[in-house]
């Protein structure tokens, strides 16, 4: 928090302003003009004029607007205050904040003259401006005082966000900063204040209204990246007795940690802003002997921001704030900016227009479109070397004009073509920066060969479409209800982000003003003809785009070009040939004494050998500026190269003729690390990189510009980047050359960099604290893809590889990976790790023992398969828990995985599971019960819901994340087809008589057709026009629709199909047809007849689908689905065969795969099918080849794709199963990779990848039990068994299998452990008895009797319960109450139960009574069933917890004692809800004693705090201390003190609960375990420790040291 003031800061009325002496530094040091020595001869006349314009201002300004008094001037006080205040109020505040050494006024104000403190004297008199409210911030800048040295920018900033809040003006009045729009006006260190303080706004709700309305900051001589001169101040502070240095000034020093890090936060909101830079162009005084220096050279002063404007003043760092008189250009410069500012402001009524997106909505779109580097960074980097005048010529070319300014609202396509190295993307950057400030709507992307990432198409659609967003609001919310689709954008290829993005979102907008795309570097692109086949598409539209693509002429792009149809208006420019950017270029930058015809004739010949290329010209004038004698000046023309080749030879010769061994290795380990990382490095990041070669450097920075030859750059903002791609190519291009870099040693280097950064000491505690080194991220997001571009022959690198993988490392760098929220990565290492392995496999068969060759290969293919798993089974746990993965994790992954080996096994004392029978990883990710006797007919998989239809007309619908049933949905009638919407938010049902569509959220049905009365069979059903449409096609070949926005909705007839009969073929009613995603194709099958397609438009028939084996041969399809992004059908005939046929192209191809059942992936790219023998094959839709198979027992009725192409279902008679191959999560990543192009490190190979997996029969655990002794638990099953385990053995008996297969429904076990009592669905009761001698052989169990129950009760067995002392057992059911003597084991006592379902349990402190907790009330009973009492609730605290309604309440779920069996916790919870509300109370045992006082009296009953009930989803038992252990709702294992439970009783005010803070992580499920049946059979072994949970007709035992 920031730190509270007990009022407004002012000086008292006896504080004078302190005189303030000369100074021997610049004024970001001073606040005094160093003019005031000198002589003005303006000043004598000048006099005169400023009194008469201060009498002239008091006139003006109105007598009730407030201004300050000349005497009040010199006050400069510290905090904020209004110095001026318009009488009617104002629209805008201006706050004027000054620089390090400076004061609130005098900063201001030239030659400490108050009548020039122009913020007072000269703006209040200007039209416009004068509507503002202006104010000063002063804070304690003087830096000579002793005081304030550990002071930082922080501080400042903490303490202007406060004034701004809480700051009252002098009649101490709110001041309501934030009701207006703000400007700030900000000198030198003042700048970097007001950005830290807007950053640190972004993160307090406090301030938010205040950083929203922050609208402009206007900046003069800002250190951005910081002086020079800062570490000088700072030793001359040192040096003398005043004073020590000071933190905020050495935070001014050049390129500062501090700047950096602000600098990066400050760029990604800065577009919200108008920002205007002013920058020194003049030497400043420092006070030795007329010393003059720049204080802030142009790049610290300037952002580079895309739409910053900025501009040079003729003044030093002191006067550029200062002004002599309000006719001075400085002054009416700035004036001009201000009164633009606050005319947009005034005229735009910005107050009424759509608030910029806050930082979450950013974030959330991020997140999104998974953005991992902001698209501006690229922009900088070009924009730091544009130089003024370079560029002015293309706002002068006719064809830019043309389209820049056209009226027509069609489309635009420019072409910005030139030879390399001239100055493309600088010119690039010029013109964004020129869109930008103009107001124009304007998205940019720079393609760069370097970065891997950057050159696909996917990248290049997502960054566009991140800053669209952030610009067209409408855009937004579209892109942002994506997210609803559970659609992975970081995976999913280019045609699916432009499908649903652009095509679906964008091409159908109709913006008022032109979209302005600029992509840069296309040649450099993956796939450069991609980018221009869906430009193409989308001129194809209305909307106003333009779109500027700017590369060199290479014959392929001009190929392409050419072939461009001439809708597409397309211009080009050429860059060749414009010398006038070059001359200017020159004019700036060369630095060289001599006289203008001199100087002229080096330009001319500059200009002669340039061969317009900018780099030359860059290197030549760098070259030039070293030259001090003209003969210099002549040897160094004379010397140049003339081209890039031999410039390149020349910059190769300078470094290998360097006579320092020490320096040459040096350039060559940058070289290597610059030429062969994936993206651009930092300083600080390449310095870690290579670590020991820079360890006894002085100046690394400058040590890479002096011995690197030129061919690398570092921006502003410290990047260290390839002068130009050419120069790249050149390094690596071949042999023969003075100084080259050789690829494989480049990427061992950089590869065993990575892993010395992953494998430092200390990593994990650096993380954890947040402070992680620099070259970190990409060390851990990198070493892989750097792996498989090594030396197959290089030891080393496989030595550091088992060093990393067998340590602890590893599991540090998935920390990292998970913290990044960058687990794609763990699937892309897996691929990578995998390809290492077989090409070391290969090499090593020759060289090496067999022995050694097998333990190398399981250690890499292990972790290999690992990694992919750990993200699919476990990524939802790491990424609420980065920690878990170092021991919750790996004792839950199989005994024969290397993470279990390595790490697992050591946690045995801790945590350990036990009781599975497959020790190896399997594909299955979940699996869906429906429950007995209700069988799945289809499944579909939307947004994150799965809906599965029964044949009983019910659809179930479950969370995609969690699997757990969130409502089901009853149509009434029997179902013939259901449809969901893309995002799973609607839900169509077409049943015999009616159509229903339901809202998926809360169960309820929105609308209600009737059927067509001819009662046509629905074949195909779709949601289109934004789910305002529902399409319906049918088997009397018509395509029917309904408006879902009517209330009343009619069915319309959109089309009806008149397919004329073909000789030889019968023709009857359609059997099956296929809408594609647009609504605009049906594909309608036939018995006997071929497949057609039709256009619904019109109609208008396309063609028929023949078979390829035999013309004569028809084949009924069966199945038949549209590929989304092209115009083929894929399908599959009843004989097994799948056809893939193009209806325009008439093209067909065939596959045999004996399936009968097809589904296809979202984006097209694969399909998967069923048959009748239950094995599920996936293939490539593009050549079919076999991807992956498995095989199961059961037949396979229903398969689905979810919104992620690496998931699929199946649906098997009464269960679901849910599939996440590592094959398909490999296949992804390989797919998004290399959508667009082969990348130059890996090439993707597009072999069969088949990957084999078994799935065995399994009966699912209906009843689950364990003995109260320890040693022994049982379980029951579907199917009829029971078996018996031993904690140590496994199984050792079945104790039950029923030949009729009736499934086991309840079960219990004696307190004693003597007895075993289960019933099954035939309601007969069995009752076992075990031996527990520990030398009892297996088996050792008698059947003592079977009680049918059919006979005396009508309803189920609800429970069953023993009596602690063995000696009776209690079966309810729920019509009767019966006792069972386990003396004569016979019926005793039998009571007939009309009252609501109840949970029964013995009374801790009188185990003679049972008690009956039922929905509002509690029924004591004794043994022989005599009722003893009857209680109600009450709640405690109504006052509290108002929203607790008992009547509302009528399911008991589930009741437990407390360790000390003094109290209860019952859940209880609605049944008529969709969506089940649960509440949670605490009855103490004592009010339920047998007291004549308490009879018919309410029980006080203490409702838990929804902080504590909101996380619960089972409570489970209580430990020690009488902590609560409960499965939360993100399936983990917790425990918590429930509030006041170990020193209150249950009538405690529940205003005395504390919140919840002691919730303590045991560990958590893996997500293949989540099953809503089988957790709630769940339960804790108290005896030994242990977690019971049912898993795949197992039950896994997890023992923890935690549970105690």
């Amino acid at each position: 928090m920031f730190r509270k003031h007990l009022g407004f800061r002012k000086k008292s009325s006896n504080e004078t302003a302190q005189p303030q002496p000369p100074r021997a530094t610049p004024e970001f040091l001073d606040p005094n003009d160093n003019s005031r020595g000198r002589t003005n001869s303006n000043q004598e006349n000048y006099n005169s004029s400023t009194k008469s314009l201060t009498l002239e201002s008091e006139r003006s300004i109105s007598p009730n607007s407030q201004v300050l008094k000349k005497t009040e001037v010199l006050a400069d006080p510290l905090g904020l205050n209004v110095i001026y205040s318009p009488e009617n109020g104002h629209k805008v505040d201006i706050v004027f904040i000054h620089g390090l050494g400076g004061t609130s006024r005098l900063s201001w104000s030239k030659h400490k003259d108050p009548d020039l403190f122009w913020p007072l004297t000269f703006l209040p008199l200007e039209p416009d401006v004068c509507l503002a409210r202006i104010l000063t911030f002063g804070y304690n800048a003087n830096i000579r005082k002793a005081s304030n040295t550990g002071t930082s920018v922080l501080d400042f900033a903490k303490d202007l966000l406060f004034d701004l809040k809480y700051a009252k003006n002098g009649e101490m009045e709110e001041l309501n900063m934030g009701s207006v729009p703000i400007i700030f006006v900000v000198h030198s260190m003042g700048g970097l204040i007001v950005k830290e303080a807007y950053m640190q706004g972004q993160n307090d709700p406090e301030y938010e209204g205040i950083i929203k309305a922050v609208s402009a900051i206007t900046f003069l001589s800002t250190p951005h990246r910081g002086s020079n001169l800062a570490d000088t101040l700072n030793r001359i502070l040192q040096s003398t007795f005043i004073t020590n240095s000071k933190q905020h000034i050495s935070e001014l020093a050049r390129n500062s940690f501090t700047l950096q890090k602000l600098n990066e936060q400050f760029r990604h909101i800065a577009p919200r802003l108008d920002i205007v830079s002013f920058y020194e162009t003049q030497p400043t005084s420092i006070g030795l002997k007329n010393a003059r220096v720049m204080v802030l050279e142009r790049d610290s002063s300037v952002l580079g921001y895309p739409g910053e404007t900025s501009k040079p003043l003729d003044a030093d760092h002191h006067s550029v704030c200062k002004y002599d008189s309000p006719k001075d250009p400085n002054y009416i410069t700035v004036r001009n900016v201000l009164k633009s500012l606050v005319s947009k402001i005034i005229t735009s009524a910005r107050a009424k227009e759509p608030l910029p997106k806050s930082r979450r909505e950013s974030q959330d779109l991020k997140s999104a479109l998974a953005i991992t580097e902001m698209p501006d960074v690229d922009y900088i980097f070009f924009r730091d070397q544009w130089v003024p005048g370079t560029s002015d010529w293309i706002l002068l070319d006719q064809a830019y004009l043309e389209w820049v300014n056209t009226p027509q609202q069609t489309p635009q396509l420019l072409w910005l073509h030139g030879g390399a190295a001239t100055g493309k993307s600088v010119l690039s950057s010029f013109l964004i920066n020129n869109l930008i400030e103009q107001g124009a709507c304007c998205q940019y992307f720079f393609i760069r060969f370097g970065d891997q990432n950057k050159r696909t198409v996917s990248t290049l659609l997502r960054s566009l479409a991140f800053q669209m967003a952030q610009q067209i609001p409408e855009f937004y919310d579209e892109v942002i209800q994506l997210a609803n689709e559970a659609i992975k954008f970081e995976t999913a290829d280019s045609r699916t982000i432009w499908e649903r993005i652009f095509k679906s979102i964008l091409l159908k907008m109709n913006p008022t003003q032109p979209i302005y795309w600029i992509i840069d570097g296309v040649d450099e692109a993956d796939n450069p003809r991609a980018i221009l086949k869906l430009i193409s598409e989308s001129f194809s539209s209305n909307l106003p785009l333009r779109v500027l693509l700017v590369s060199r002429k290479t014959s392929e792009l001009t190929a392409v070009f050419s072939k461009l149809p001439p809708k597409l208006n397309l211009n080009t420019i050429s860059i060749d040939g414009h010398l006038s950017g070059l001359r200017h270029y020159i004019l700036q930058e060369l630095n060289m004494p001599g006289t203008a015809e001199f100087m002229e004739k080096v330009i001319e010949r500059v200009l002669g050998g340039a061969q317009n290329n900018f780099l030359w010209v860059r290197l030549a004038v760098e070259k030039l500026n070293l030259c001090h004698i003209e003969a210099d000046v002549e040897r160094a023309l004379q010397e140049l190269p003339i081209g890039m080749e031999a410039l390149y030879d020349r910059m190769a010769l300078s470094i290998s003729q360097n006579a320092s061994p020490t320096d040459k290795a040096l350039a060559l380990a940058v070289l290597e690390c610059v030429t062969c990382s994936l993206r651009v490095l930092t300083v600080a990041e390449l310095s870690q990189a290579l670590d020991k070669d820079t360890q006894q450097v002085l100046d690394f920075q400058r040590s890479i510009g002096d011995l690197c030859g030129g061919f690398v750059v570092i921006d502003n903002s410290g990047n260290v980047a390839m002068i130009h791609q050419t120069a790249r190519e050149y390094l690596l291009g071949g042999k023969n050359r003075p100084f080259q870099v050789d690829r494989n040693s480049a990427h061992e280097q950089m590869f065993l960099s990575c892993l010395k950064s992953l494998t430092a000491v200390g990593l994990r505690t650096k993380i954890n604290r947040d402070q992680k080194p620099e070259y970190l991220d990409y060390a851990a997001s990198s070493w892989s893809t750097h792996l498989i571009s090594v030396r197959i022959d290089s030891d080393k690198v496989l030595a550091v590889l088992q060093m990393f993988l067998k340590g602890n490392f590893v599991l540090t760098w998935i920390q990292i990976i998970t913290i990044q929220k960058q687990l794609r990565v763990l699937v892309q290492s897996s691929r990578h790790l995998s390809k290492y392995a077989n090409k070391r496999r290969e090499y090593d068969s020759l060289r090496h023992p067999l022995d050694r060759q097998i333990v190398e290969q399981e250690l890499v293919d292990s972790w290999a398969i690992d990694l992919v798993k750990i993200v699919g089974k476990f990524g939802t746990n790491l990424q609420r828990n980065s920690e878990s993965i170092y021991k919750l994790i790996p004792p839950f992954c199989p005994q024969n995985s290397s993470v279990y080996k390595l790490f697992g096994k050591k946690e045995v004392r801790n945590l350990m599971v036990s009781g599975l029978s497959n020790n190896d990883w399997d594909d299955s990710l979940a699996r869906i019960s429906l429950g007995f006797g209700v069988y799945a007919s289809t499944i579909s998989a939307a947004g994150s819901r799965i809906a599965i239809m029964a044949s009983s007309g019910s659809v179930f619908i479950y969370n995609s994340s969690t699997f757990e049933e969130t409502v089901t949905i009853k149509h009434g009638e029997r179902l013939y087809r259901m449809e969901m919407n893309s995002t799973a938010t609607l839900l169509a049902t077409y049943g015999y008589r009616t159509t229903k569509i339901w809202e998926i959220s809360t169960g309820n049905c929105k609308l209600y057709v009737s059927n067509i009365e001819s009662r046509p069979r629905p074949l195909a059903m779709l949601f289109s026009n934004n789910n305002s449409t529902l399409l319906v096609a049918t088997d009397d070949k018509r395509i029917r629709s309904l408006d879902l926005t009517e209330s009343e909705p009619v069915w319309q007839l959109m089309a009806e199909l008149e397919e004329p009969e073909l000789e030889g073929h019968f023709l009857n009613a359609s059997s099956y047809m296929a809408l594609n995603n647009e609504g605009t194709l049906v594909a309608v099958a036939y018995r006997g007849h071929p497949l057609s397609a039709w256009e619904i438009d019109g109609p208008e028939h396309i063609g028929h689908c023949w078979r390829t084996r035999d013309e004569l041969a028809r084949g009924e399809v069966i199945q038949a689905v549209w590929l989304p992004y092209s115009s083929e059908v894929l399908g599959l005939y009843i004989e097994g065969v799948v056809f893939k046929w193009s209806p325009y192209g008439d093209d067909t191809s065939e596959l045999s795969t004996g399936a009968s059942r097809l589904a296809l992936s979202r984006d097209g790219n694969i399909f998967v099918t069923g048959d009748v023998h239950g094995s599920v094959k996936v293939y490539s839709t593009q050549d079919f080849t076999l991807i992956y198979q498995l095989t199961s027992q059961d037949r396979v009725i229903g398969l689905a794709f979810g919104p992620d192409p690496c998931r699929f279902y199946d649906i098997r008679d009464s269960y679901t199963n849910v599939w996440e191959p590592n094959a398909l999560m490999r296949l992804t990543e390989q797919t998004e990779k290399g959508s667009d192009s082969n990348s130059e490190t890996e090439s993707i190979s597009q072999v069969s990848m088949v990957s084999m997996s078994l799935s065995r029969k399994i009966s699912p655990v209906t009843a689950l039990s364990s003995s109260p002794i320890g040693r022994f638990y049982c379980c029951g099953t579907e199917e009829g068994t029971v078996h018996l385990y031993e904690l140590q053995r496994g199984k050792v008996a079945d104790l039950h299998v029923s030949k009729s297969f009736m499934s086991i429904e309840k079960m219990s076990w004696s307190n004693d452990g003597r007895y075993i009592c289960f019933s099954d669905s035939s309601k007969r009761i069995f009752i076992k008895s075990v031996k527990l001698g520990k030398q009892s052989p297996a088996g050792a169990v008698e059947t003592n009797i079977e009680i049918p129950m059919n006979i005396i009760t009508k309803g189920p067995v609800i429970q069953l319960l023993f009596q602690p002392d063995s000696s009776h057992l209690l079966v309810y059911t729920s019509s009767t109450l019966s006792i069972i003597s386990m003396a004569s084991f016979s019926i005793v006592h039998t009571l007939e139960w009309k009252g609501a379902e109840c949970k029964w349990i013995v009374l801790p402190d009188d185990p003679t009574l049972i008690l009956g907790v039922g929905p509002g009330t509690i029924r004591t009973l004794d043994w022989s069933l005599a009722e003893r009492q009857r209680l109600s609730f009450s709640n405690g605290d109504q006052s509290t917890f108002v929203t607790t309604n008992l009547p509302d309440l009528d399911v008991v779920d589930r009741v437990v004692v407390t360790r000390d069996k003094k109290h209860v916790l019952v859940e209880l919870s609605s049944s008529g809800e969709a969506s089940r509300r649960k509440v949670f109370f605490l009855l103490g045992i004592s009010t339920l004693s047998l007291e004549e006082s308490n009879q018919g009296n309410p029980i006080l009953s203490l409702p838990l705090p929804p902080s504590f009930s909101s996380t619960i989803a089972i409570p489970l038992s209580f430990l020690s201390r009488e902590r609560l252990v409960y499965l939360s709702k993100d399936f983990s294992i917790c425990s918590m003190q429930l509030p006041g439970l170990a020193h209150q009783n249950s009538s405690t005010n529940a205003s005395n609960m504390k919140p919840m803070e002691d919730r303590k992580l045991l560990f958590s499920l893996p997500s293949d375990w989540i099953n809503r049946d089988c957790l709630a059979l769940s339960s804790i072994w108290n005896a030994e420790r242990s977690f019971l949970c049912p898993r795949n007709g197992e039950v896994a035992v997890i023992r923890s040291s935690a549970l105690v």
